[in-house]
């Protein structure tokens, strides 16, 4: 199985569909928390027939290789993105490349890399994605703790009630941690410290976060059933990115790129070919 490794000597899982395409625009897969690059499967079996596909497992997930100490703040998102600057250079992609990302986490990768890189993408597409930044244990635990109708109206429900809602969350999320802090040197006092400075920044990186920056054409898919990313992301994305089109999937959740596969790679690839 093919491998490079990081600036940090991980080894990261990595697949190169296709090199030898004519089309002269590779397409990057990014997937969410807690997945892998198997998840596009279905999205691999159609791209494949006419594009260079590249999909790679991010620290931690898949088959690349799993810190045996877990940072808790440890943010997910600048290593991504070094990580995926550094496997493109490894693979020697030098034309412009299309990004589709799954999820917060992979959407958000590549919304962020959009901004950092926009002379190298030439066109985005983000599945279930939003603009909440899921990048460490503690943000995700805590997300997945809130009921949906807080997620559909994140901002102006929790920076005004956020501390009600850490004192209900955070014996949870300890609970949730119980075996990733079994050696820890941390006290009760520090470990509720940490969390709560997790949750404060993840409030005020949402409040600051505008990405009106994306110059490249962008396609938007959201699921109505997604109680994950709710379709009111997709579509405040949507009112956010200048150059963006918007699709919300009918009887589809936050896995419509699973669940829904043909609609989902329908919309894909017509997006795909009638870009210039």
């Amino acid at each position: 199985m093919p491998f490079f490794t990081n600036k940090d000597g991980y080894n990261l899982y990595y697949e190169d569909i296709n090199p030898e395409s004519s089309q002269k625009c590779p397409i990057i897969l990014l997937h969410g928390f807690a997945s892998s690059a198997f998840f596009f499967k279905h999205q691999i079996k159609v791209l494949r027939k006419f594009y260079r596909v590249v999909a790679f497992d991010a620290l931690g997930h898949g088959r690349s290789d799993h810190p045996k100490e877990l940072i808790l703040s440890k943010n997910l998102r600048d290593d991504l993105i070094r990580d995926l600057g550094d496997l493109l250079e490894f693979l020697g992609i030098k034309d412009k490349f299309g990004i589709i990302g799954h999820s917060l986490v992979g959407g958000g990768i590549a919304q962020r890399f959009a901004m950092k890189h926009p002379e190298n993408i030439k066109f985005l597409i983000l599945l279930n994605s939003g603009y909440i930044m899921i990048d460490n244990v503690i943000r995700n635990i805590f997300y997945n703790l809130l009921p949906y109708f807080i997620r559909m109206n994140f901002l102006d429900v929790v920076a005004n009630s956020v501390e009600k809602l850490l004192d209900k969350t955070i014996p949870y999320i300890i609970t949730a941690l119980s075996d990733t802090l079994v050696g820890l040197n941390l006290t009760k006092d520090d470990l509720y410290m940490q969390i709560e400075d997790q949750i404060f920044r993840m409030i005020h990186e949402i409040k600051e976060y505008d990405p009106s920056g994306i110059s490249c054409p962008t396609l938007i898919i959201g699921g109505r059933l997604d109680n994950f990313a709710p379709e009111q992301m997709s579509e405040k994305l949507h009112n956010m990115i200048p150059n963006s089109t918007l699709e919300i999937i009918d009887m589809a959740g936050h896995f419509a790129p699973a669940q829904r596969k043909e609609v989902v790679n329908e919309l894909i690839c017509n997006f795909i070919r009638k870009l210039k």
